[in-house]
């Protein structure tokens, strides 16, 4: 019995080496093994987004046509002289009146309306062609204020119907802010009008298009 005892103390202790033999002769993992792990970062790296508005401003846009320089013209028709029956009366039978008012404010007071309208009846009085003299100052005023500069168109109308001439430039005048009453005259208009000449107040330009 003693010795059956002692053999199994001995077949124990060799099963026990064995197993601890193996435990050592197993690959133990390494860290090359272990799966790498990241972890998150709490700020994203920052992403270079294109700049929309320069983007915007460096492309041109498609679909609107460029614009173009409005083209000048008289603020009234040529044939708008019912609006202002007494100045159509007046120079319907006296054109050298109205054309003394056009001339005194074009040429900035030069000279008065009076010795305007005197030259104007004179020349007419004896040579007929006080047009002329009229269409010289309606070109001279198209120059001034930029409107439609034809010299044969503006010579044409004073010849063919010079009071709607004369009363289509009074208009313009007037249309400008000068005071064109009789007696009035280039030294009683506002400063503003005396140091612009009637520049600072724009002509009607033709309308673009609307929907």
């Amino acid at each position: 019995m003693g010795k059956k005892s002692n053999l199994d103390t001995l077949i124990l202790k060799l099963n026990s080496s064995s197993l601890n033999d193996n435990k050592d002769k197993a690959p133990q993992p390494t860290n090359d093994a272990q799966p790498a792990t990241t972890t998150p970062s709490s700020n994203p790296p920052a992403t270079s987004e294109p700049d929309s508005t320069k983007g915007a401003a460096s492309q041109p846009v498609v679909g609107v046509p460029p614009q173009q320089d409005a083209f000048p013209i008289w603020s009234t028709g040529l044939f708008e002289c019912f609006d202002d029956i007494p100045t159509l009366l007046i120079t319907f039978f006296a054109p050298c009146v109205t054309f003394g008012q056009i001339a005194e404010r074009v040429d900035r007071g030069q000279i008065s309306c009076g010795l305007y309208a005197m030259l104007h009846a004179g020349i007419l009085y004896f040579t007929g062609c006080g047009c002329l003299l009229s269409a010289y100052y309606r070109i001279k005023m198209s120059q001034i204020y930029k409107l439609p500069n034809d010299p044969v168109f503006n010579i044409l109308v004073h010849l063919i119907c010079e009071p709607c001439a004369l009363c289509q430039e009074y208009r313009e005048l007037q249309a400008r802010g000068f005071n064109m009453q009789l007696g009035v005259g280039w030294r009683n208009q506002t400063p503003e009008i005396q140091q612009t000449g009637g520049l600072m107040v724009a002509p009607k330009v033709p309308g673009g298009m609307t929907r």
